[in-house]
């Protein structure tokens, strides 16, 4: 059966030439990408890795991704993709959920490692210099052996382990096959969107994340060509799309938040064809401006890193769904239930499950928390709240733990974000509930002004627009600024930690 590797090796025989991946201003061909690829995977041959086994891998945006992700589909290695800020002891129960036979790390993630001899030193290889006689990252390629083009790697294995919630606390690694990448970049990407190998995909967001991930992979299994970014920074992402031409490209919220704030700094974008917005809903103020902006079809996406993308809406400037993030993929059955997962009517709000044909293997070691999650009849519980129209669109809610229980009824944070957030000087915002004796809980909103050097509070102006937007439940009873909301590499705002300082 087809992995990775095979669909990746039909293009290199076919466009040898063509360029594969542009990182840093260089452009690497096809050919070029499928000899680092064979130099690796001999190395890990002769480190004596087999099928099954786990590899680490601590690296900032680049080459050696692409390069370690498909030497790793060749001979059925998992990979382990982490930040390399991960410190402490987030960074050994990580390991210690994860046991890997090999770690390829940044200097500083490498010195940590050694130091606290969670990993020997011949198994750790350093990008970049050497920091206590390990062997580099760059020595591997002073080789010019090859392993063999052949490859019988069961597409089946387990091909990248992904945390959740973010590798702290007691993470559930998620477990991805190779037959799932291939699925969901076929099925829920190229021929949802329609892609061919002429598309150029950019990807800006850290490659430690599942949607990067496929940013990466699902062109080199098309024959296209993907860019990647160093990180995300405006100037360099609009003149990314301008210079290579993109024609496609996924987008995390607070990317397309600051296209909105700063526009395109007459930066010509017509090569975009499809833009999908992922990882937050967007608000409705937002997306207009957006509409304004671009000239290309606009996605948005909603979807768990369990699951994979579970709807998609084309959002236009027309339309009574603009709230709605889409109806499911033709792949993808989804209802919604209610707390013992019995199914609701069309427009109560309930937790939302999902049956696809892109779902993960399960939680590594994890039989019980994995069978927890679905039910007798193969759905999901992706711990969202939601709710159905009648014309089938998805309505995302929340999160269910994030719902505020005030006086007995449930609040939706959502709700009243989206109001606060129409306020033209409010960048974000998080709404929770803080505990009250009477009550239970009270609404607390804590918000990011965009002029930090403002002094003046927009209490007063948030309050007058709550109260013209919101119901009697649904008021703030505490409304604060902060200069800067908590988020992770992503742009996304860390809901639970924002709470937790300001609670």
């Amino acid at each position: 059966m087809v992995n990775i590797y095979h669909l990746f090796h039909r293009n290199v025989e076919k466009s040898p030439d063509k360029v594969a991946v542009v990182f840093s201003g260089t452009e690497v061909t096809y050919r070029s990408l499928f000899n680092y690829v064979l130099i690796l995977s001999r190395f890990f041959k002769e480190q004596g890795l087999t099928p099954g086994q786990r590899i680490a891998l601590f690296a900032p945006n680049g080459i050696e991704y692409p390069v370690v992700l498909l030497a790793a589909a060749k001979l059925g290695l998992a990979v382990v993709p982490l930040p390399i800020t991960l410190k402490g002891a987030a960074l050994e129960i990580a390991l210690k959920k994860t046991p890997v036979s090999m770690a390829i790390c940044w200097p500083t993630v490498s010195r940590t490692l050694l130091e606290s001899a969670v990993v020997r030193e011949d198994e750790v290889i350093t990008i970049g210099e050497s920091v206590l006689g390990e062997r580099c990252w760059e020595d591997i390629f002073t080789d010019v052996e090859h392993d063999e083009e052949y490859s019988d790697a069961a597409p089946e294995l387990d091909f990248i382990l992904t945390m959740t919630s973010g590798s702290t606390g007691s993470p559930k690694p998620i477990v991805l096959s190779q037959k799932c990448k291939i699925e969901r970049a076929f099925s829920a990407t190229i021929n949802y969107y329609q892609l061919t190998s002429d598309d150029v995909i950019l990807v800006a967001t850290p490659l430690y994340h599942s949607l990067a991930q496929r940013g990466v992979l699902m062109p080199l299994m098309l024959g296209a060509t993907t860019v990647i970014l160093p990180k995300f920074q405006l100037q360099s992402w609009l003149g990314a799309i301008e210079q290579y031409q993109v024609s496609f490209l996924f987008a995390v919220s607070s990317q397309l938040e600051g296209l909105v704030a700063q526009g395109v700094e007459n930066k010509d974008i017509s090569s975009v064809r499809i833009l999908v917005s992922s990882s937050a809903v967007l608000n409705t103020v937002t997306k207009g401006k957006l509409l304004k902006l671009l000239s290309c079809e606009f996605h948005e996406c909603y979807g768990a890193s369990e699951v994979g993308v579970v709807t998609d809406f084309c959002i236009d400037d027309e339309g009574g769904n603009q709230g709605s993030v889409g109806k499911p993929l033709p792949f993808v059955d989804v209802k919604i239930c209610d707390s013992h997962r019995k199914p609701v009517e069309i427009g109560i709000v309930g937790e939302i499950a999902c049956k696809t044909t892109t779902q993960f293997s399960g939680y590594l070691k994890q039989l019980e928390a994995t069978k927890a999650a679905y039910d007798d009849t193969g759905y999901f519980y992706t711990g969202d709240l939601g709710y159905l129209s009648k014309d089938g669109f998805l309505f995302y809610v929340g999160r269910k733990k994030e719902v505020i229980s005030s006086g007995g009824i449930n609040i939706y944070p959502q709700d009243i974000e989206e109001v606060i957030k129409r306020h033209p000087l409010v960048t974000d915002c998080v709404a929770f509930g803080v505990a009250d004796p009477t009550l239970g809980e009270v609404i607390k909103v804590v918000y990011e002004q965009a002029n930090v050097q403002q002094e003046e509070s927009l209490e007063r102006a948030l309050r007058k627009l709550c109260f013209a937007e919101l119901t009697d439940y649904q008021q703030p009873r505490i409304i604060e600024k902060c200069d800067n909301l908590a988020r992770n590499a992503m742009g996304k705002v860390l809901r639970q930690q924002v709470k937790e300082t300001y609670s």
